[in-house]
């Protein structure tokens, strides 16, 4: 009865064991269909890999080979080569573990139909960092910071947003060629999609936070292009105003200095006119009267044409000096050099009798107060000579403004001279020797043409 009842249980825990035994077996030769995130929670509970079955949809399908359904995504190791696409639906049976993150080993890939990509989650860097979605679809904004090549086969973004530095890598056999040069301007605003790889014990502050794993040229996008506002923009800019100031202040110098020089020439210039009229009459005046001084006893007749000479000499200096100040007041009061001209036409035309003409061509210059002066002296000295020694009927005066310069003439029809005869400064004749030092003096070119039947001057200034 005893030796019954043993058999009785012996066979009953052979079955009972055979019974557990098969229930853990089983799932091990078989296992059944599940979520990506059951078999990553399954694989939480073990130290070795779980064998798992799961279907998803290809995210990332290049140098690694990423699937998603609606609970999560795992990379996959494939064991064989089956011909799969972005987008494709596929079903995939290896072992799963999630050391360092969630990857099926030895993945069996089996497709089964094909569909189209999942809509990305959108989410900010700070959440990225996270971990929460590691291996997902995601988009995110971020500035871009630099670009450089990674090895030989991809293009590393290296990026900023949030409080987070992050990269994106994209393989340079990826298909659609290569990311615009625009999108690859340093401070652009970029908006990326990609597969999120968390660096897991990495910190911001020690490096990149996470990585996207980008697919196609297609997923960098430009969310706003970079600010001109760069610091290597405003040292240009700062560089060119500084440049610019300082040709201001040296412009500045520039026309002070030129305004100054212009008056110490007209300085220079007046003091030669008292020089040549003034001074030297007086200095004649003198010698003069220090003649008549020393005749005046020994000789009165003498004396007293010497007096007469001293006397002429005060008149025509004085002449001269009021000349001279009506020249000055005329230029303050911007008269032209025709102007002058005609006041001294008409003095001399209703002093002498003989009918001078003025001819006045061309559009009037404004004309230095050096050049003025100088052409004015020279067309009274050659209107003085032609009525006190050419015993001229008619004389001509003519002044042509021209585009670069000015053209002075004065012909009359007088009697002429030789011009190999003509006395000078050792004779006390300063007339013809001193017009030709005032042309010097202006740089231009002076002519005389003397023939028994008149006398041409002719000055021509090149502006």
């Amino acid at each position: 009865m005893h030796l019954s009842c043993a058999r009785h249980s012996s066979w009953l825990v052979i079955f009972l064991f055979s019974i557990f035994a098969g229930a853990e077996t089983g799932p091990r030769d078989s296992p059944k269909l599940q979520s990506i995130e059951s078999a990553i929670q399954a694989a939480g509970y073990s130290t070795h890999p779980v064998p798992v079955v799961v279907r998803g949809i290809v995210i990332l399908n290049g140098h690694q080979i990423v699937i998603e359904d609606r609970t999560g995504a795992t990379e996959v190791k494939p064991v064989n080569t089956e011909q799969i696409s972005l987008g494709d639906e596929v079903e995939v049976t290896g072992r799963i573990t999630l050391t360092p993150k969630p990857e099926v080993q030895q993945g069996r890939i089996r497709r089964l139909w094909g569909g189209s990509m999942p809509l990305p989650l959108s989410i900010t860097p700070d959440q990225a960092a996270g971990g929460e979605n590691e291996l997902s679809l995601v988009q995110t904004n971020a500035e871009l910071v630099s670009f450089v090549p990674a090895g030989l086969t991809s293009v590393r973004l290296n990026l900023h947003g949030g409080h987070q530095n992050f990269s994106a890598v994209l393989p340079n056999d990826s298909p659609g060629g290569e990311p615009t040069p625009k999108s690859m301007q340093s401070g652009a605003r970029l908006r990326l999609t990609g597969i999120l790889v968390v660096n897991h014990g990495l910190s911001s502050s020690d490096g990149d936070a996470f990585t996207l794993l980008l697919r196609t040229p297609e997923d960098i996008e430009i969310a706003e292009s970079p600010s001109w506002w760069t610091g290597t923009h405003l040292i240009l800019l700062a560089g060119i105003g500084i440049i610019f100031v300082l040709i201001c202040i040296n412009g500045y110098y520039r026309i002070k200095h030129s305004r100054y020089r212009a008056v110490a020439e007209e300085r220079a210039n007046i003091a030669r006119d008292i020089h040549d009229t003034v001074a030297q009459g007086y200095a004649g005046i003198t010698l003069q009267l220090e003649a008549a001084q020393q005749m005046i006893l020994r000789d009165p007749e003498r004396a007293s044409a010497l007096l007469s000479e001293a006397l002429q000499l005060v008149r025509h200096s004085r002449d001269e000096s009021h000349l001279s100040i009506d020249i000055l007041r005329s230029l303050s009061r911007n008269d032209r050099l025709d102007v002058l001209i005609s006041h001294c036409v008409l003095q001399l035309s209703v002093a002498s009798g003989i009918a001078i003409e003025q001819q006045v061509t061309g559009e009037p210059l404004g004309l230095s107060y050096k050049l003025v002066n100088n052409l004015f002296r020279i067309a009274q000295e050659a209107l003085a000579n032609a009525v006190h020694h050419a015993n001229a009927a008619t004389i001509g005066v003519r002044v042509d403004y021209q585009k670069r310069g000015v053209l002075l003439e004065v012909k009359d029809d007088g009697n002429g001279f030789k011009m190999d005869g003509l006395p000078g400064p050792d004779q006390g004749h300063f007339g013809l020797t001193g017009m030709r030092e005032r042309s010097a003096a202006i740089n231009s070119k002076f002519e005389v043409q003397s023939t028994t039947s008149g006398t041409l001057v002719r000055v021509k200034v090149q502006l």
